[in-house]
């Protein structure tokens, strides 16, 4: 079908599906208009077809409506009686015969032309169309039906809103709820915590309005689109995995929906994405009125290239998006190209991006030293970011673009969290005094989270520490970071936060840091764990502990 509608057209396709399957409708009535001494390059349409062939086609449309609502797909001769003769001499191509226990039998050429044939009913020859749509609304049997119907009333008339204007449809994220000693580290860090925590499994997949989405489509109605975006609850969008599972065409639904929603999206999660959904997505985002846009994106990207990250990134909807919540797996692509897209966001103020197993395209060594000098200058620069998170795991290198990063985050006047985790990254090392200079001269970080190999890490001398940092992360739990310990703690007083994975001896912290509210760490021996719990006795700041002793966490 679509080759043959392909061909005819001269190489274009219609936008719908109705318009697919009215246009192989007619072609295929041509194609069998010949015995009637009708010239087929005169019949331009359906809706003009002279008498001859429109009376017989509106026969066919009744026959498909009326069996379709009572789910028969096959007929016997005596169920076609009712028919013309101009019908029965060849069903103008439309129907087939076949035999089942020596009768003759008959069916459309697909269910779906049956599908089409009864929307063509209900939309042109049925007095009472609203009514029918209403009847069918919630008969599974008659999705592909309506889909068609709503393509030939373009939904028009304006009852048909009273489906698209629903009371507060919670589309939102579900996540598992973040308390306490976790809600006290993540929010020393992170502006909006609960965006780091997992999603719940969650079974209400009937709550995503698929088949609005494809009414919308094939309507080509955007008003309905307005409608029907304005009934999103805080105007919050979820499509996360365990929430929805959408086509290539729902995808293509859902862009024309937003496309057309000429409104602010405060939240949107597409959830787990592969390059041919992208690539269907961002086609459908064409609005460059900036009517449509996006404060909040969390997306991950499953082996997409530079192209389509780009893609991506360069769409009007994002033009003024504020927080950007990105992991990128596995694929080919440039790092420091990519971050440097990502930051030329004019209104960002949140980024975490996590890269995971990249392939690194070829490319000269010059271009990348320079592409790395722009992602330093362009972080100096930067006036509206305020929050990075910068993860890779891979086996690629990396510490030019890490090394571009702090050196950027350095010189800049408004990043207050800085959070750089590399792990399993080749040599080389980051170069030696990259990390003091950090300290000396940046006056703005409050947050600094630093998980880093050890084989990464240069030499340090840290002498002064002018960074007015209050909360502080070292390493991770499993990964210790001793050089990293011993070269900054010593050096660094007045921590509200400490998440520290290494021993530390405890009246040296609570010394140094005496007003620290959140703490973890980990006890080497009993005597740090009697040292500990005596200074608890006395201390009035502290409001959330995680001690790690061995192979156990203990929380309060």
């Amino acid at each position: 079908m679509v080759i043959l509608v392909y061909c005819k057209e001269g190489g274009h396709l219609p936008t719908t599906l109705t318009q697919l399957y009215e246009n192989f409708i007619l072609q295929t009535i041509r194609r069998h208009v010949k015995r009637h001494e009708i010239n087929p390059h005169t019949l331009g349409s359906l809706s003009s077809l002279p008498t001859q062939l429109a009376e017989p086609l509106k026969e066919i449309c009744q026959i498909a409506y009326t069996n379709l609502a009572n789910t028969r797909m096959t007929f016997s001769t005596h169920q076609l009686q009712s028919l013309s003769e101009a019908v029965k001499e060849d069903y103008l191509g439309l129907m087939t015969t076949f035999t089942e226990h020596d009768e003759e039998k008959y069916q459309f050429l697909h269910l779906s032309i049956q599908e089409f044939l009864a929307a063509w009913w209900i939309a042109k020859h049925e007095k009472k169309t609203k009514e029918v749509f209403k009847d069918h609304f919630d008969d599974d049997h008659f999705r592909m039906c309506l889909r068609f119907v709503a393509g030939l009333t373009h939904l028009e008339h304006e009852s048909y809103q009273q489906y698209f204007n629903i009371q507060q449809l919670d589309l939102q994220c579900k996540r598992k709820p973040l308390f306490g000693f976790k809600t006290c580290h993540f929010s020393c860090f992170y502006q909006n915590p609960e965006i780091i925590s997992n999603h719940i499994s969650s079974d209400d997949f009937d709550n995503v309005p698929i088949l609005l989405l494809q009414l919308l489509y094939e309507s080509q109605n955007t008003t309905l689109c307005q409608v029907l975006a304005q009934s999103i609850n805080k105007h919050s969008l979820c499509l996360n995995w365990d929430r929805v599972s959408l086509s290539l065409f729902d995808w293509l639904c859902l862009s024309y929906c937003i496309n057309n929603s000429s409104m602010t999206w405060n939240h949107v999660d597409l959830g787990g994405v592969t390059n041919q959904e992208l690539s269907v997505f961002t086609a459908g985002l064409t609005n460059n009125s900036l009517q449509t846009q996006c404060k909040r994106l969390k997306v991950f990207l499953q082996k997409p290239t530079d192209e389509f990250i780009h893609k991506l990134i360069q769409l009007s909807l994002l033009y003024n998006i504020q927080e950007c919540y990105s992991v990128i797996s596995s694929g080919q692509y440039v790092h420091c190209l990519v971050l440097l897209q990502f930051l030329n966001l004019p209104q960002l103020k949140i980024l975490h991006l996590r890269m995971n197993d990249p392939i690194i395209p070829t490319v000269d060594n010059t271009y990348y030293t320079d592409k790395c000098t722009e992602l330093e200058k362009c972080i100096e620069m930067n006036s509206t970011l305020q929050e990075m998170k910068i993860a890779y795991e891979g086996k690629e290198e990396i510490s030019s673009t890490i090394t571009s990063v702090i050196r950027g985050v350095t010189r800049n006047k408004t990043i207050t969290s800085l959070t750089i985790h590399v792990n399993d990254a080749p040599p080389p090392s980051l170069p030696d005094g990259v990390i003091e200079q950090l300290l000396k001269d940046n006056n703005t970080l409050q947050a600094l989270s630093l998980n880093i190999d050890d084989r990464l890490l240069p030499s340090m001398n840290i002498v002064e520490v002018n960074t007015p940092l209050t909360a502080l992360e070292i390493g991770r739990r499993w990964r210790r970071s001793e050089p990293m310990t011993l070269s900054l703690l010593p050096h660094i007083k007045g921590l509200h936060c400490l998440i520290l994975h290494e021993p530390y001896p405890p009246p040296l912290l609570f010394l140094s840091h005496p007003s620290l509210h959140t703490l973890t760490l980990q006890l080497g021996t009993a005597e740090d764990a009697i040292e500990l719990f005596t200074i608890l006795q006395t201390n009035t700041t502290l409001k959330a502990l995680s001690v790690e002793i061995e192979e156990e966490i203990v929380s309060v």
